[in-house]
Order: C-alpha cells, then structure tokens, then sequence
C-alpha cells in the first residue's frame, strides 16, 4: 500500500514539475500579448483603413515583441542589466526547482557561454563511466550533478576527486538527450 501511495505522490509530483514551467510560460505569453495588443492598437488605427485586414493588428503586435525583446537583449548586454539579474537569480530564481539546469540548457542550446553554466562530463566510476554535469571545479575537488535517467531535474549531487572527471565538448541540449535515451549515443563520446 505505501508503495502505491509513494508511486502516486511521485507521479502527481513530476507531474506538476513538468506542467509548471509550461503553465508559466503559457501565462506570461498570454499577458505579454494582451499588454503588447494594447500598446500596438494605437499604431494599427492610425493606419489607412483595412491595411492588412485583421492580420494588421497581430503582425504590429509581432513586430512590438520582437522590437522589444531586440532593445531588452541589448540592455541585456551592459554591466548593470547584469548586476540586477545576478541578484535576481541570487535572492529568488536560485529557489525555483532545477532553474540552474534549466537555464544552463538554454544558453548551451542558444550557444551563449556562461561561467555557470554546467557542462556535460563523465565520471570514472570503477569499471565504468556516469553521465553527469560539471556544477564547480576546484584543482582537487569538483560538484557534479548526476541526474537520473530520464529526467534531468532529479538526481544526486557528489563531491568528486577533479582528475576522474572527463569534460565533453557536447552542448548541453545533446548531452540532455543522451540521458533522455537512457544513455543512447553517449558511448561515441568516451575515448
């Protein structure tokens, strides 16, 4: 009976663990149209009637986003845009579960390097090698995250010795998918 119990608790959790960022992502989409659609019918009115039909409005709110997302990406850029994301990140995101991998996944899929993003490696282990992510290295020790397959949000942290760790030169979406495929493909990669 705790062994039902335990598998429906676990179920019903992954279960909010996946829905959760696409519900946001959903949500904050949602409310961006609505608040850009407002920006953008003052533009669209302006304009000779019937320009484009009803399409007029939706590819100026298009433009808008993509206007906006452009001038947010620059600001993005400067030296105090990214102070505020890093205490941003620091005091609130750090507390959202798998944030850290999440977004490390993204900028390895975009091709942006950050210093914290985790990068795909091995780990001797014996006779045999764990797939895992570099989370921080020292000279004699490192943190890695090895998560199970094949969800990438669950997992086990270890302190290893540094020198059994085998850095990949695979982004980290690839590597996602080797643990997706419980470990199809991954075998290329050892030398």
């Amino acid at each position: 009976m705790k062994t039902i119990v335990a598998f429906i608790r676990n179920t019903i959790t992954g279960g909010v663990l996946f829905l959760l960022p696409i519900i946001l992502f959903i949500i904050i989409i949602t409310k961006a149209n609505s608040l850009i659609r407002k920006l953008s019918e003052p533009f669209y009115e302006k304009l000779p009637e019937g320009f484009l039909n009803v399409l007029g409005s939706n590819i100026i709110t298009i433009i808008l986003i993509l206007a906006i997302c452009f001038l947010s990406g620059l600001f993005f850029q400067t030296n105090l845009a990214k102070k505020w994301v890093n205490v941003l990140e620091q005091k609130i995101l750090i507390g959202i579960p798998g944030y850290l991998l999440i977004k490390s996944l993204i900028s390895s899929a975009v091709g942006e390097v950050d210093a914290q993003t985790m990068k795909p490696v091995f780990i001797k282990d014996g006779n045999s090698w764990n797939l895992a992510f570099l989370v921080e290295e020292s000279k004699l020790m490192s943190t890695v995250f090895i998560p199970d397959a094949p969800r990438i949000d669950a997992g086990e942290i270890r302190i290893v010795p540094t020198d059994i760790i085998h850095k990949l030169d695979i982004s980290s979406t690839k590597f996602n998918n080797f643990i997706k495929m419980y470990g199809k493909g991954a075998m290329d990669w050892i030398k």
